[in-house]
């Protein structure tokens, strides 16, 4: 396993190489940088302050010098600084990541915890009340976006029933309670899991029953063991692999999901950040949180890999 760990990492390298090229070049050809954006705003202005701010940062160099520095920078653990609030960016990821990490990780945990107990019920379940209710509850989830129900859930919820709270990561003057905390995380948890919880739902259901039918769960019968027995060690066994291979693309999801959520919500996170950093055209922010999330895609993308070989015996890390 360490050499296959230490294999995909290589191989990850010259992806986020690619990546970070790709998204440097992205943000070089926007016709406007970000000082002669606030030229616009700033009526006091004149174009030889844009200029000396434009050499100052260096965007008066060719493009792959500009490159070359700000991944040399990188490599050494320097982000840069944003050019508006003038702070360290490292410092500004570390002061929003953990925000951000504590909703989606949430919003993982909820999908999880409710997605496949319900697609393997509603399976086991076929055509009963039960399973109809299921069905429609993710068609209708399927058809109404997340950020719909979110802003739903504030108005109803929220503002109306006065349950939870519209917004924050807390209430002032109780930064320290746990309680409290998980009080205003439970809503923006819910609603960013409804996408993960509702695919889980259909794909667990769909292979469940794909499973039931197959040979070998006809000849574990035959054989005279029990459903119980039949039901844990076989058919969710084998009908959990496509799931498990499917949680890359969730942790995808609901990491470039953060900043509906976020600004929904009014989640201190990464995504508020970086939504923030893009109307400005921060670029050295929108830079920083681009390689953050590949970098936490593949590291996500490299467990599933190694869950997978675990769950189907027929695949080898080797």
């Amino acid at each position: 396993m360490r050499k296959f760990i230490i294999r995909r990492v290589l191989q990850a390298i010259p992806l986020l190489f690619v990546i970070s090229f790709l998204s440097f070049w992205i943000y070089s050809i926007i016709p406007n940088t970000p000082f002669r954006a606030e030229l616009a705003l700033n009526p006091n202005a004149t174009e030889e302050d844009i200029r000396r701010l434009e050499e100052k940062y260096g965007f008066n160099k060719p493009f792959l010098i500009r490159y070359v520095e700000w991944l040399g920078n990188v490599l050494r653990g320097d982000l840069g600084k944003s050019y508006f609030t003038k702070r360290p960016v490292f410092e500004m990821v570390v002061e929003r990541l953990p925000a951000t990490l504590t909703l989606t990780s949430s919003a993982f945990l909820i999908s999880l915890l409710v997605g496949i107990p319900l697609g393997i019920f509603s399976a086991l379940n076929r055509n009963t009340l039960f399973d109809g209710i299921v069905r429609s509850v993710t068609v209708f989830f399927t058809a109404l976006p997340a950020w719909a129900i979110g802003l739903i859930l504030i108005i109803i919820l929220g503002g109306q029933l006065r349950l939870f709270p519209q917004g924050g990561m807390y209430t002032i003057g109780k930064e320290g309670d746990l309680l409290n905390r998980l009080h205003h995380l439970a809503l923006p948890a819910f609603v960013a899991g409804i996408d993960g919880c509702v695919g889980f739902i259909r794909l667990m259901r769909s292979q469940t029953l794909e499973v039931l039918r197959q040979d070998f769960v006809r000849t574990a019968y035959a054989k005279g063991l029990s459903q119980q027995v039949v039901i844990w060690r076989h058919v969710l066994r084998n009908s959990f692999i496509p799931v498990w291979t499917s949680f890359g693309g969730l942790l995808a999801a609901l990491v470039s999901g953060a900043a509906i959520f976020e600004s929904i919500f009014s989640w201190p996170g990464m995504g508020r950040l970086v939504l923030d950093a893009v109307f400005k055209l921060d670029y050295p922010v929108v830079l920083a949180a681009t390689m953050l999330g590949a970098v936490l895609i593949l590291i996500g993308y490299v467990i599933v890999d190694i869950g997978y070989a675990w769950l189907d015996p027929r695949v080898r890390l080797d």
